[in-house]
C-alpha cells in the first residue's frame, strides 16, 4: 500500500499523515515526505525553499532525482517488505508547483511518470488558498517562498486538474476530523477485496480499517 498525500500549503497535509499513520499502525507503516533530506537534490530544494527558488529546468530536475533516490531507498525497499508508505507530497507537488497549466503539468507527467511508483491512493487535498495562507499565520512565523498568493493560486489549479484511478479528491476546507473520515471512506472503498492479516486477526484490510478507525475516534 503506497498512499501519497499532496495539496496546497496549509491544506492539512502533514496533519492527514500522522493521521494515517495512527489509523494502519498495526500494518506497520512508515512516513516520508519530499524533498527529502536523504540526497543532496532534497537539500537544495529545501534551502531554496527558505533563501530563493531556483531556475524551474533545474528544480523540476532536483525533484526527480530526489525522487529516484527515495524510491530506490526507502520506498521501494520498505514495499518489498510488505509495509505501507504514507508520504508527505510526492509527484504531484512538483506538478503544481513547476509547472503554470494542468496541460504543462500532464505533459511533465507523462514525460517522468514511467521512471516512478505510483502510488495506490493519492490524496489531493482541496481548500481554498485564503484558508490554507491562514493557518500557516497560525503555525509558524514565516513563510516560503512556495506560500504566496499567486503561487498557490496557480498551484490549486493543477492539483484541481488532476485525475486518474489513483487520485482521490478530499474537501479540506472543515475541519482535521472531516478530512480524516473522507479518507477513511476512500481506503475502505478501494481495499474492500485485499485481504491480510490485520493485526492479530484475519480481517481483510478494509474492514482492519473500519475497525481501526471506530477504535481512534472513541
Amino acid at each position: 500500500m503506497f498512499i501519497a498525500v499532496d495539496g496546497i500549503d496549509g491544506a492539512g497535509k502533514t496533519t492527514l499523515v500522522k493521521q494515517l499513520m495512527k489509523l494502519l499502525q498495526p500494518l506497520n507503516p512508515i512516513t516520508t515526505k519530499e524533498p527529502t533530506d536523504r540526497s543532496h537534490w532534497g537539500q537544495q530544494l529545501r534551502h531554496a525553499a527558505l533563501n530563493g527558488r531556483l531556475a524551474r529546468e533545474r528544480e523540476i530536475e532536483y525533484f526527480h532525482q530526489d525522487r529516484l533516490h527515495h524510491i530506490e531507498k526507502l520506498i521501494r525497499p520498505t514495499l518489498d517488505e510488505g509495509r505501507p508508505v504514507i508520504t508527505d507530497r510526492y509527484v504531484d507537488s512538483m506538478l503544481a508547483f513547476q509547472t503554470d497549466t494542468p496541460e504543462q503539468a500532464e505533459e511533465l507527467y507523462q514525460r517522468l511518470v514511467s521512471e516512478i511508483i505510483v502510488p495506490d491512493i493519492t490524496f489531493i487535498l482541496n481548500c481554498p488558498v485564503s484558508i490554507g495562507l491562514g493557518r500557516i499565520k497560525r503555525n509558524r512565523p514565516h513563510f516560503t517562498q512556495y506560500e504566496k498568493k499567486n503561487v498557490l493560486s496557480r498551484a490549486r489549479r493543477i492539483y484541481e486538474s488532476r485525475e486518474g484511478d489513483n487520485y482521490i479528491h478530499l474537501d479540506a476546507s472543515k475541519s482535521p476530523e472531516h478530512t480524516l473520515e473522507q479518507a477513511v471512506k476512500a481506503l475502505t472503498a478501494r481495499f474492500r477485496k485485499i485481504h491480510r492479516k490485520w493485526n492479530d486477526g484475519d480481517a481483510d484490510i478494509a474492514k482492519g480499517i473500519e475497525q481501526r478507525y471506530m477504535a481512534l475516534c472513541g
